[in-house]
Parts: structure tokens; C-alpha cells; sequence
């Protein structure tokens, strides 16, 4: 156990040398902190503070990490583009959100945070606002099924390891997704997991073929992906002859020689089983043991 305290979850912040605590707080929920580095960048970090859960730098919109994507995937989907209305389900501090409402901002946002004290420092911090921006402070699954919206794209950015919600990662909930979509319409889930291991990104993707007919890939890095699920094709080339906004068309190109096929194997999770605590667990001791 006390070797397994030593292994950081996915998404792993970089290194923090001259970082400093502008704000901290217990919330209601979890111990929250705001570090701001010495050429202004911020970060928000939670509870043990390995994972950098919103960006902002004051002098951009775009991150370089992959909450950058999240602007351009929906012109890889059948929808039109740009998108008309989103759902962000885990807004954190406002990362996406505050990038939507500059580049997109026509765009309907609908941000979705189950702790309000993060809007709140997303407001103070991060920067978060927005001409089309509307915040929500609830749990995701149920607020979802309490709208009659439907959606050119819904965000999912709420698996913070080791901390997954179970009930956000079940072929039930991505059902009730799917029927909040428009038709072609897409969720993205950000999948952040163990350096080495596939395990989790790989029960992602089958529970979603479980829901949807297509499922794709964004590899971001070796400890992160975005899962990108539609009932209709997703596309690079689609990405490539759609032209995003300006100052997006490298991303456009960068994330378009990215997309690949979602992984193959795992098991389909469901509201009666899920063990997602396992499942992260075991990763982790692999990591730890070098067994992957």
C-alpha cells in the first residue's frame, strides 16, 4: 500500500517549480487549490494535487493539452458545423468553456460541475465566462436525464482517477447520453489512465460500441485519450475539409493525424455491474510492480 501512494493517477501535472498557492479550500466535496506559475499560468489541482484539472493562461485561449480538442473533434462528426449547443458534464474551473466562448461564441454552452466551489474559482481564477455560457452546479447523470435539450455534442471530462464515478461509465448511462444527442451527433470522453496500461480507455470503448455505432480515438499522450462515440461516422478526413475557426486550423490538423479506431478488448460496464475501483486499482499495481 504504501508503494502504491507513490504512483501517480493519469494526467499527471508538469512539474511545478515556482508554482505557488493563490487560493486553497475545503469544499464540500474535496480539498481544492489554485497554483499560479511565475509567467502566470494557473492550475487547479485536487486532493492529493498530482493531476492539473483546469488550465489558464492569460494570454491564450489554447492550453497545447487536450482540452485544446475538444474545439475541433465536433467538425470530425456528420453534424453541421460549427456546433449549435454543448454540454460540458465536469466543468472543473471552465478550461473548455472559456475557449468555446472566445472561439465559438454562438456556440451554447451548457457546463455541468457537481462542485460548485470549482465555478466559483473558475469565475475568479480561470477566467470563466462566456456570451453564450450557462452554469449548472449538479450531479451529471441526473441532470442529463432531467433536460429536454438534445445536443450537437456532450463533454465528459469527470473521470478523475483514482476517483471514477461508477454510474458515468455504464452502457445505461451512455444511453441516456445517446438520447440527449442530435442525430449524429457525439459525446467525447476524456479518458485519463496509467502510463503503460489500456485497461481502463478499453472498457470505455466497448461500453460505448455497447451504446453507440461508432467509436474513435484521440490519443493525447501515453497516460491519456479522448473516446469519441456517434451513431454515425467520425472522420479525419471530415475534420480536414471542415474549416474551423481561425487560429484552430493547425489543431485541426494535428488532432485529424491523430484519430485512429477505439481500442479493441475489455468488458461492457453496466448499472448492475461496474467495478471500476477494481479496475483502476489493478492498474495501479501493475505500474507499480512493472508487470506492464
Amino acid at each position: 500500500m504504501a508503494a502504491l501512494l507513490l504512483i501517480p493517477p493519469a494526467a499527471v501535472g508538469a512539474d511545478r517549480a515556482g508554482g505557488r498557492v493563490i487560493y486553497e479550500t475545503e469544499t464540500e466535496y474535496q480539498y481544492a487549490r489554485v497554483v499560479q506559475l511565475p509567467a502566470g499560468e494557473r492550475w487547479l489541482e485536487l486532493n492529493e494535487g498530482l493531476a492539473v484539472h483546469s488550465d489558464y493562461r492569460p494570454w491564450s485561449y489554447l492550453t497545447g493539452n487536450y482540452w485544446d480538442d475538444f474545439l475541433v473533434l465536433p467538425y470530425a462528426g456528420s453534424r453541421p458545423a460549427p456546433p449549435q449547443r454543448i454540454a460540458i458534464l465536469g466543468n472543473a474551473a471552465g478550461t473548455v468553456a472559456r475557449a468555446y466562448g472566445h472561439y465559438l461564441p454562438r456556440t451554447r454552452v451548457d457546463a455541468v460541475e457537481l462542485d460548485g466551489e470549482l465555478t466559483r474559482i473558475g469565475q475568479r481564477y480561470f477566467g470563466l465566462r462566456g456570451p453564450n455560457l450557462h452554469l449548472y452546479t449538479a450531479d451529471a447523470r441526473p441532470w442529463l436525464a432531467a433536460q429536454n435539450a438534445r445536443y450537437d455534442a456532450i463533454f465528459l471530462d469527470a473521470y478523475r482517477q483514482p476517483y471514477i464515478p461508477f454510474y458515468l461509465l455504464t452502457r445505461e448511462f451512455f444511453q441516456s447520453v445517446r438520447a440527449h444527442l442530435q442525430p449524429g451527433g457525439m459525446l467525447i470522453v476524456n479518458v485519463g489512465h496509467i502510463p503503460t496500461s489500456d485497461r481502463l480507455e478499453q472498457v470505455v470503448t466497448r461500453t460505448l460500441q455497447a451504446a453507440f455505432g461508432t467509436v474513435m480515438r484521440d490519443p493525447i499522450s501515453a497516460s491519456n485519450s479522448l473516446v469519441i462515440a456517434s451513431n454515425q461516422p467520425v472522420s479525419a478526413a471530415r475534420l480536414l475539409a471542415t474549416a474551423p475557426p481561425p487560429g484552430l486550423r493547425r489543431l485541426s490538423a494535428t488532432v485529424a493525424a491523430r484519430l485512429a479506431p477505439g481500442l479493441e478488448g475489455g468488458t461492457v460496464f453496466t448499472d448492475d455491474r461496474a467495478p471500476v475501483e477494481w479496475l483502476t486499482d489493478l492498474s495501479i499495481l501493475d505500474y507499480a510492480t512493472g508487470t506492464r
